[in-house]
């Protein structure tokens, strides 16, 4: 097959293989996986959340579609309600703008079929239903942070899970244009809802946001060039590790030497982390002038947030792209009527002033979410879930593929370590047991801990690798849902 699509669930893979099937391109199979990914994986990501890309169409961009602080946000409005973090969960958590849909009205004006195709399937999976996968059904009983509407829609679902004022927004946007979104009858809803409940987002944020096109970092591993994310997202941690491991020959390397090679650059790398991605920094032109600074970090903070990254190939356009309403559920804020439901993105803020990532109005937080394209001998499209440790899959990944010459199934499926540090605190490393490490603390194979990795690779057949730690390899009748 010259074109594939891969996604964390086979419902969302399938919608994209549909519209390229039918005469749509990337944009299109990106609009229908990731229309799809919203009501399948509502665990994972939410018309509420945030998207970044990175794209091959003639030219390698990237998209910036995370939001920034609502204008009444700001670290005085926490500190007068006694606060000294802000909260994981609730309306004072949502108050990062949704970036999701304005990525959408970026691939919607380069795509071939009406945003109607583009999303009939994600509207039919929302209002007639699906077969909520068992991670799913676990995520849904486990979260205890919704609101009334949050749990009229999930609570008590175990077999079939109906959305249908998810539906209703989709098809709302379909008729009267994204934008409406924004500008239109859904901002007014988030307004009013938001000032029922004591959030933070105005029409007026909602009217002002716009995604970003933005220049890609690119890096040389090898002789692949690797293109991904600059700040606010942490792409720039894999692009400066792959360009430190440019000096060692890795694929004669013993087993345990490989690993403690990959583990030693890959501190100097969360160092750079730690003090070059925030808002507003101002990188030199060359990322090889970008130097650890020496000091350690410290114990700390450390969460691990729920995404989905799929990849894109229509034998041409190359997109790999991830989204996330942050921490599970996000917020557990669904707006009224509208099956919306809001990231917490913006509880990854310092109420620190003095912190490179202090909460200000109009202000992006760092970001976990990354995506990348390497381009070399093959193509390879790739993105995980994770959070912190988003590009230690990538680079374990792309190394398999690019060092040692695996498939990029098997690279995907390959046991992994990670490191959960945030850019607040300090971890342990741990590793899938299979993979048997000295020095570092086991945990069981197959461990969401490390991610759930998707990609693409071209040459001869566009080959998609899924990650078996989540649902993407689940088993499911096409004629079911697919007629």
């Amino acid at each position: 097959m010259k074109y594939n699509v891969a996604t964390s669930h086979p419902l969302s893979s399938q919608a994209g293989i549909e519209v390229l099937e039918k005469g749509g391109n990337a944009y299109d199979a990106m609009l229908a996986a990731s229309s799809a990914l919203v009501v399948v994986q509502p665990h994972f990501n939410g018309l509420g959340g945030d998207l970044f890309a990175t794209i091959n169409d003639n030219k390698y961009y990237c998209i910036n579609a995370s939001g920034y602080a609502a204008a009444d946000a700001s670290i005085d409005f926490y500190n007068q309600k006694g606060l000294k973090e802000i909260p994981k969960r609730g309306p004072l958590s949502s108050f990062s703008i949704p970036g999701l849909v304005s990525a959408w009205i970026i691939a919607s004006e380069k795509a071939n079929l009406p945003l109607k195709e583009d999303f009939k399937r994600a509207i039919q999976f929302a209002e007639t239903g699906f077969e909520p996968s068992r991670k799913l059904v676990k995520a849904i009983n486990k979260f205890d942070g919704g609101d009334e509407d949050f749990n009229s829609i999930y609570k008590d679902t175990e077999k079939w899970l109906v959305q249908k004022d998810l539906g209703n927004t989709l098809e709302y946007l379909v008729n009267n244009g994204l934008e409406s979104f924004y500008t239109g009858e859904i901002a007014g809803k988030i307004e009013k809802d938001m000032e029922e409940k004591g959030g933070l987002i105005t029409m007026d944020d909602l009217a002002k946001y716009r995604a970003e096109i933005v220049d890609p970092i690119r890096v040389k591993y090898r002789d692949y060039s690797i293109y991904t994310n600059p700040p606010v997202s942490q792409g720039l941690t894999a692009a400066v590790w792959l360009r430190d491991l440019n000096k060692y020959e890795l694929s004669g390397m013993e087993h345990q030497k490989y690993y403690d090679t990959l583990i030693k650059t890959m501190y100097d790398a969360y160092n750079i982390r730690r003090n070059y991605i925030y808002d507003g920094v101002k990188l030199p032109e060359n990322i090889d002038n970008l130097k650890p600074d020496g000091t350690q970090n410290v114990s700390g903070k450390s969460d691990l947030s729920d995404t989905t990254a799929y990849s894109v190939y229509d034998g041409n356009i190359e997109i790999s792209a991830i989204q996330s309403n942050y921490m599970g559920f996000g917020s557990g804020h669904t707006i009224r009527g509208t099956g919306i439901n809001m990231n917490n993105r913006g509880s990854y803020f310092s109420l620190d002033s003095d912190n490179k990532n202090s909460l200000k109005p109009g202000k992006k937080t760092f970001h976990t979410l990354m995506s990348i394209i390497a381009s070399g001998k093959k193509d390879i499209m790739l993105g995980s879930m994770g959070g912190d440790v988003q590009p230690q899959v990538n680079v374990q990944i792309l190394s398999r593929i690019i060092d040692l010459g695996y498939t990029i199934q098997d690279a995907i499926a390959y046991p992994r370590f990670g490191y959960p540090a945030s850019i607040y605190g300090d971890s342990k490393i741990y590793y899938e047991s299979s993979l048997r490490l000295d020095h570092y603390e086991p945990v069981d194979d197959l461990n969401d801990m490390m991610g759930h990795a998707q990609g693409i690779t071209t040459g001869k057949d566009a080959d998609r690798g899924i990650d078996p730690r989540g649902d993407g390899l689940l088993l499911y009748m096409k004629g079911k849902y697919f007629t």
